[in-house]
């Protein structure tokens, strides 16, 4: 990310909500009941190496993983492997329990903002597609794992990516 990138970044946080007033952040108690979101961190091996996947967000076009609100009829693994399939055109499975989790604030100009917990689940590539139901609005790539940590324009996953064995091991 370069410079510009990184200032538009912190900017994005102090963009005016519905309100018209500015919420740089919000408090843990402000968070919805439910605001719980599950991320997919697809994994696929490339000539020997490991490779993430990453998808830009439709708002801003920052590079991200996959990730979504969990439906009630879903627990986070099947959210993520879900997500994955309507934002990145992918079907993998998901691997054991949560690889980590972060915290963000989703914003929402209609609604107000709002503080998302996000379990991150890893899965492995099965199939990738060329056409998928967001493929009109969001590109894809697949990128080496340290690579991800530079890429990535989420500093909670970053920061939660780096503590795990995964990227630690990578880097």
């Amino acid at each position: 990310m370069n410079a510009f990138d990184r200032i538009i970044s912190i900017l994005d946080h102090f963009r005016p909500v519905a309100s018209s007033k500015v919420r740089p952040h919000l408090e843990p108690e402000e968070r919805e009941p439910g605001a719980r979101q599950a991320a997919a961190l697809v994994l696929r091996e490339r000539k020997g190496r490991r490779e993430v996947l990453l998808i830009t967000s439709r708002d801003s076009g920052r590079w991200i993983v996959p990730k979504g609100w969990i439906e009630e009829d879903e627990d986070g693994a099947s959210a993520a492997e879900r997500e994955a399939w309507e934002e990145a055109g992918v079907i993998g499975t998901a691997l054991g329990g949560t690889l980590g989790s972060y915290d963000y604030i989703k914003i929402r100009p209609q609604r107000g903002d709002v503080r998302c917990k996000v379990d991150i689940h890893l899965l492995t590539l099965e199939e990738e597609r060329g056409r998928w139901p967001e493929y009109k609005q969001r590109k894809r790539k697949w990128v080496r794992l340290p690579q991800a940590l530079d890429i990535i324009e989420e500093p909670g996953l970053v920061d939660a990516l780096r503590t795990t064995q995964l990227f630690s091991a990578a880097a």
